[in-house]
């Protein structure tokens, strides 16, 4: 966390821990998902998926609060438990045929979602102890009863979310296949209750339903080149209070989405292109730094481009780049305050670059590189903290052989090749922004067999 009107500090060293001795988290997912097909006919099929998770969650962190440009922070603790089970299910159908001079490619789906999440958490102090950035200071584990909601060893059920939706989508294709027109519909279901983390008696519902269209063109003036424009509507959950907030797990009403896309895409074989421009928009929550009430405050819109470019210049050389252009601004902010001004996290411009090079006289070998960079964005809303942009290079290598009949693959991957210091990103929400450390220079190793 950033406390307000602190500028950001530089990054301490990512290689050292600035945290607490008596911190930990700890979490185990365990999941699965079965899927099949079957063909009807010849240009029928249908299909059915089901999947399930349960995770399980219990940190102890300590949480510092950045009060000063030298690093001084301000800590408190954090122990949280969370307990997942979800299940998921889609059955659809999909198919060709033919009316007079149009192709139609139809389909019909029919999804599930559910989600039962048990929590609880306790704090210690806002107050908290002091300590530093750059030179942490260890101390005892504060006791963590000043702020408390559930039983950490048993926490009761705190959300239980239900999604499901019918979707049925046609795409007509004109012209020799030259012009593609997507139309469709999905009909939307959301169900949502949360519960007292102390008690376990529900305190919030809704049951929101809504038909959301879709719709997408594409045009193909030649054949490597397609033109393309679409539209889409998604009816969205709202967001949940967190565990730092006096309401914590409060659910808000869900909302409607829409997004709007126009692009070209250009395909050569050995070259190829896209460019995208988009607009999307979504409400924006905010934690109250006075009375720690988390709420909705106004909107977040988003307006950008994407270009992405790969190639193969060379025998043997692969290269796979983009840059994105993203104007993220806040609207209908409370007394206008905020409106116009960047979202938290948002950086303007993020470009990559990566390449790929199979080393001649050694079949099976080939390294790779990527270059990142992040431009500069801000940790709260207002726009009065700064965090600097960054960059970073990355460097692997592939080796693929055999063992008999049994193909292996080994990989080495060493990310932020230099060891350089940088704050990631910034997050969370107007009220309780915070900074993500990046990681320091990290190799990792793994092997694939495929049998």
């Amino acid at each position: 966390m950033l406390l307000a009107g602190v500028p950001v500090p530089a990054a301490p060293n990512a290689s050292s821990n600035v945290s607490q001795p008596w911190s930990y988290s700890n979490e185990r997912d365990t999941f699965g998902t079965v899927r099949g097909e079957f063909d009807l006919a010849p240009d029928v099929t249908a299909w059915a998926a089901a999947g399930a998770r349960r995770g399980v969650e219990n940190n102890s962190l300590a949480n510092p609060t950045v009060t000063s440009a030298a690093g001084d922070t301000s800590t408190y603790r954090f122990d949280n438990a969370r307990r997942d089970t979800v299940r998921t299910g889609e059955i659809g159908i999909r198919g060709k045929l033919r009316t007079g001079e149009v192709n139609h490619a139809l389909s019909a789906t029919a999804s599930s979602f559910s989600l039962k999440s048990r929590n609880a958490y306790a704090l210690s102090d806002f107050s908290g102890f002091a300590s530093n950035l750059y030179a942490p200071v260890s101390v005892n584990a504060p006791a963590a009863n000043f702020f408390v909601g559930g039983n950490l060893s048993d926490p009761l059920l705190t959300q239980k979310t239900e999604l499901s939706s019918v979707a049925l989508a046609d795409t007509l294709s004109f012209a020799g296949d030259r012009v593609l027109l997507t139309l469709g519909a999905r009909h939307q279901s959301i169900k949502e209750k949360s519960y007292d983390y102390g008690s376990g008696a529900e305190t919030a519902s809704y049951d929101k339903s809504a038909v959301t269209p879709i719709a997408g063109l594409v045009f193909k003036p030649m054949q490597n080149l397609s033109l393309y424009a679409n539209y889409a509507e998604a009816l969205t959950k709202g967001p949940v209070a967190g565990g730092t907030a006096i309401n914590a797990g409060e659910v808000f009403s869900p909302y409607r989405s829409r997004q709007k896309e126009i692009g070209a895409k250009y395909d050569g074989g050995t070259f190829g292109m896209n460019l995208a421009l988009f607009t999307t928009a979504q409400p924006m929550g905010v934690l109250d730094d006075s009375t720690r009430r988390f709420g909705i405050d106004g909107e977040q819109r988003n307006r950008g481009a994407e270009f992405t470019l790969f190639g193969a210049p060379a025998r043997g050389l692969r290269l796979l780049g983009g840059v994105t252009l993203l104007q993220a601004k806040q609207a209908q902010t409370a007394g206008g305050a905020n409106d116009g001004k960047d979202v938290i996290g948002a950086p303007d411009l993020q470009a990559n670059l990566g390449a790929e090079w199979d080393v001649p006289g050694v079949p099976g070998l080939t390294l790779s590189g990527r270059v990142l960079h992040t431009a500069s964005q801000y940790a709260d809303a207002a726009n009065t903290q700064k965090v600097p942009s960054w960059r970073r290079a990355d460097a692997g290598l592939r080796y693929t052989t055999t063992i008999g009949k049994q193909a292996l693959t080994l990989r080495g991957q060493i990310e932020n090749l230099t060891d350089r210091n940088y704050w990631a990103s910034a997050g969370g929400y107007p009220g309780s922004g915070y900074l993500v450390l990046g990681a320091p220079r990290t190799l990792t190793v793994s092997a694939t067999l495929d049998f």
